[in-house]
Order: structure tokens, then C-alpha cells, then sequence
């Protein structure tokens, strides 16, 4: 009887080995594929201590999948965090997820974490939680610079508007376009750019000190923070969802401005309030 059990059990193992072998998965590629549908929203953000050493890791497996690397910067206090974890969760977009992303989520902690992770792909700051990075992971582009921080208010998009986004976002016209927007610009603009730049650090500068005042009392149970969390809170938030629409608006103001043949252009820049504890 137990000779028979034995053989039985062995093949069964055959036969889910056949199943891998005709499905052309490796059973470590499975393990991956799967585990974007395996997260649980209200601790799917865990803090690490090799943070960079995960970055190169989900870039290499992008690499060798030939696939993108999706980077997910957020926190499990964040409700926006937990809507775009339980959006992910959704079979869907699990699968066009599987099929074409590399993800890593990256704890930002009380927003003081991470900040060599966006700068590692050439953003001063995160603009908000969560933050999602899509990166090619060959040339380490980041390819949805100019829409990533619609993810902020990811509560609010849906599973459809979802899939739309990072199915078109897989494309090689997304790629040629980030491609395109790093490429060598004549002199005048680039300088136009560099002084865009100057403009977002600085502004990026002002919104850690903002992040550096709220974490503590973002680390405390809600009745416990001050009367004046709500106020300090959107302050900073009032100029973290500015600054975004106002870079873009320069950065294609100076490109226009420039192809047009202008010379000695001079941009304005907006005047945001300072916060009341500067």
C-alpha cells in the first residue's frame, strides 16, 4: 500500500512539473508572478535597512524578465498607501501587473524615509503617498515622470482607469517619450531646465523641514496629535499637489518658448506661501 501511495504522490509531482515546464514558468518565476495579488493593505509597507540593495535587486529581475520595475513608495498609515495596494490586489490588473512589472514597495515610514530612492531616479522628494515609480530598468528611466503623482489619490482611481495606466505605460512609445524627454537639448534650454531644477530642490528642501515637523505627530494615535497637526498637514500638502503642475508648466513653457527661437528667456516662477513655522 505504501509503495503505491509513493507512486502516486510521484506522480502527481510529475505532472505539476509537465504543467511548468508546458506553461514555460519556472516555478521561482510563478512564486513572483503571484505574489502581487499575496499583499495585505494594512501592512503591505514594511521598513528595511537595505532599501538601495532592493532596488537593485528588483531592477535585475526586471532586467532578466525583460519586464519594467514598479516601485511603490508608501506607508501603511496612508489611505491612499492601502487603496493603491488593495487596487493591485485586484485579478485584473494582477495580471497585467505580472505580466509586464517587477514591483518593490518601499516603506516611507512618517515620510522620512526613502528619500535616497527618489533621488536614486532623479526626483528631489516624493510628492506623496504613495509615490510609484515605473522605471526601465536597463537604462534606469524613469518613465512616468510627468503623471507619476496622479498616485497620490489613488484611493480614488479606479481598477479600469488603473489598467489603462500601466498597460499603456508597457509600451515602447512610453519609453521612446522618456527616452526623448532625456535626450540632449541645445544649450539655452538646458540651461532653461537647470534653473527649473534649482527652483524644485529648493522648494523640495522646504517640504522635508514640513516632513520633519509632521512625523512625530503623524507616528501618534490620531486623539493624540496637537490641534494644529490639521493646519501644519495641509500646508505642506498645499504645496506638494502645486509644485507639480507648476513644474510641469515651466518645464513646457521653456521647451515651447525655446523651439519657437526666442532668446534671453526669463521665466516666472511662483511665490507659495512660506509655512508658519518658517
Amino acid at each position: 500500500m505504501m509503495r503505491l501511495i509513493s507512486v502516486f504522490l510521484l506522480g502527481l509531482c510529475v505532472m505539476a512539473a509537465c504543467a511548468q515546464s508546458a506553461s514555460g514558468i519556472a516555478p521561482e518565476s510563478q512564486a513572483r508572478a503571484t505574489a502581487v495579488s499575496a499583499y495585505d493593505p494594512e501592512t503591505a509597507f514594511q521598513p528595511s535597512n537595505r532599501e538601495m540593495e532592493e532596488v537593485d535587486e528588483v531592477l535585475k529581475r526586471a532586467a532578466d524578465d525583460d519586464k519594467l520595475a514598479l516601485i511603490v513608495m508608501g506607508a501603511n498609515w496612508c489611505h491612499d498607501s492601502r487603496g493603491f495596494v488593495k487596487t493591485l490586489n485586484n485579478k485584473r490588473l494582477g495580471q497585467v501587473i505580472s505580466d509586464r512589472y517587477e514591483v518593490l514597495l518601499v516603506d516611507v515610514g512618517y515620510l522620512q524615509r526613502g528619500r535616497d530612492v527618489i533621488e536614486r531616479f532623479g526626483m528631489p522628494v516624493i510628492y506623496g503617498t504613495p509615490t510609484v515609480l515605473v522605471v526601465d530598468p536597463e537604462a534606469e528611466l524613469l518613465i512616468n515622470r510627468n503623471d507619476m503623482h496622479r498616485w497620490r489619490d489613488a484611493a480614488r482611481i479606479d481598477v479600469d482607469e488603473a489598467i489603462t495606466y500601466f498597460t499603456s505605460m508597457a509600451t515602447p512609445s512610453a519609453l521612446d517619450e522618456a527616452a526623448a524627454a532625456h535626450a540632449e537639448v541645445e544649450p539655452a534650454l538646458m540651461a532653461l531646465y537647470a534653473e527649473i531644477d534649482a527652483f524644485e530642490r529648493a522648494q523640495a528642501a522646504r517640504i522635508y523641514g514640513g516632513f520633519a515637523r509632521l512625523a512625530p505627530m503623524l507616528a501618534m494615535d490620531h486623539k493624540d496629535r496637537p490641534d494644529h497637526f490639521n493646519d501644519e498637514w495641509d500646508q505642506v500638502r498645499d504645496l506638494r499637489y502645486a509644485i507639480t503642475g507648476d513644474l510641469a508648466d515651466l518645464r513646457a513653457e521653456a521647451r515651447r518658448r525655446s523651439e519657437a527661437g526666442e532668446t534671453d528667456i526669463s521665466l516666472t516662477y511662483p511665490d507659495y506661501p512660506a509655512f508658519s513655522w518658517e
